[in-house]
């Protein structure tokens, strides 16, 4: 593995952090968060970019971008915080599962509303029985001919409530055992008659923000189901490897950008004569975490070259997730401690960091669930 980054990855990473600079520094991100807003300048300049539509083949109207270049990005937006981040990989995993299963009509259609930035796509699996035991969904999609009759609740899909947005939900088409077969996967219209939406009241990620879902009697059309019907848990696992490398390089970088905070702090705040860095219980505690950081980072970036090599990750993009969520939880918990008052008071942009840091090691699969697949590959049974 070369650890190195091509002349084109480097530009790319430029062009990520200067857009953070302009666009969403942090305190801007604290603003968005704060006023519940998803800006259109954020969508559009990814688009603008090229972001959307960079790790689509050529053929499909991408750029042929691999794993590195995303985690490159999704580190460089998590500078500015986890949320903005996620407003690049919320998009980009369902486009590319969608496009990986789609008809020629639904490729048409990612290639001309999601890759362009005019709509966006938002991901519905989990139920208030079914979060980390997905396979066990219950929302019904009923074969009524020429359309399903949809009947359920969804709950923590992420900017679902935004405008421009298209639900990828996961739905029953056939029998509950075995609980992995009969799923299927529709492009659900939150506008059609019977989808009511509702904001869900959260501690922090507001610029998507979380929402429930209620379905009553939908009409969805068959046109809508996405991939061979009853058979969307491979679907549905078919880039679960890359959404875990793409978080975790959101983590990584939201947790360097929480060192560098309290670092620069830390040699400008006095006290008993001298910086408070340059004690060694806050020196150390902040050594400790550049290299607990580090090794989340080379996690992330292994698993992205595994994938840009054809292989699976499944392992490996388990402990970058674990260790890039833990990470960040960490820094955060420690940029509390060491700006102290300062950090506590909700102006600043280390309380931020610590209300967004808590959901994640929960959200995009739980630290035990990581827990599990990595006891799994090494031959021990979980229960």
């Amino acid at each position: 593995m070369d650890f190195g980054m091509t002349d084109e990855q480097e530009m790319l990473r430029k062009t990520a952090r200067d857009f953070v600079t302009k666009v969403c520094p942090p305190e801007t991100a604290k603003q968005w968060d704060e006023e519940q807003v998803l800006p259109a300048e954020l969508l559009n300049g990814f688009a603008d970019l090229g972001w959307f539509s960079l790790p689509f083949s050529e053929q499909d109207g991408g750029e042929g971008g691999g794993p590195l270049e995303l985690a490159l990005i999704a580190e460089e937006l998590g500078r500015a915080s986890f949320d903005v981040s996620m407003c690049f990989i919320g998009v980009l995993i369902p486009a590319m599962t969608v496009n990986r299963w789609a008809n020629p009509e639904q490729k048409r259609w990612v290639r001309e509303q999601i890759m362009t930035g005019k709509h966006r796509l938002a991901v519905a699996m989990s139920e208030p029985e079914a979060g980390s035991d997905a396979a066990s969904l219950r929302t019904s999609a009923t074969d009524a001919g020429d359309h399903y009759v949809v009947n359920g609740q969804k709950m923590w899909c992420t900017g679902g409530s935004q405008p421009n947005t298209t639900i990828a939900m996961y739905v029953r088409t056939g029998a509950r055992e075995p609980k992995h077969k009969g799923l299927s996967l529709l492009l659900v219209d939150p506008n059609a008659d019977g989808v009511e939406i509702r904001r869900t009241p959260t501690l922090a990620r507001h610029i998507l923000g979380t929402t429930e879902i209620t379905l009553e009697n939908v009409k969805v059309p068959k046109t809508a189901l996405v991939g061979p019907e009853g058979e969307a848990w491979k679907v549905m696992l078919s880039n679960l490897e890359l959404e875990r490398v793409l978080l975790s390089g959101g983590y990584v970088g939201a947790a360097q950008a929480t060192l560098d905070e309290m670092l620069e702090y830390s040699k400008v705040r006095h006290a008993f004569g001298r910086p408070i860095g340059e004690f060694q219980a806050l020196a150390h505690a902040m050594a400790d975490l550049q290299v607990e950081i580090d090794s989340a980072r080379l996690l992330t970036r292994r698993a992205a070259w595994m994938l840009s090599q054809g292989m699976s990750c499944s392992r490996e993009g388990a402990m970058a997730k674990l260790k890039g969520s833990e990470t960040y939880a960490n820094a955060a918990r420690l940029g509390m401690q060491v700006l102290a008052g300062h950090g506590f008071s909700t102006e600043s942009v280390m309380s931020f960091r610590y209300r967004e840091s808590i959901v994640t090691t929960i959200s995009g699969g739980t630290s035990q669930i990581q827990r599990n697949g990595i006891a799994r590959s090494m031959g021990l049974r979980t229960y």
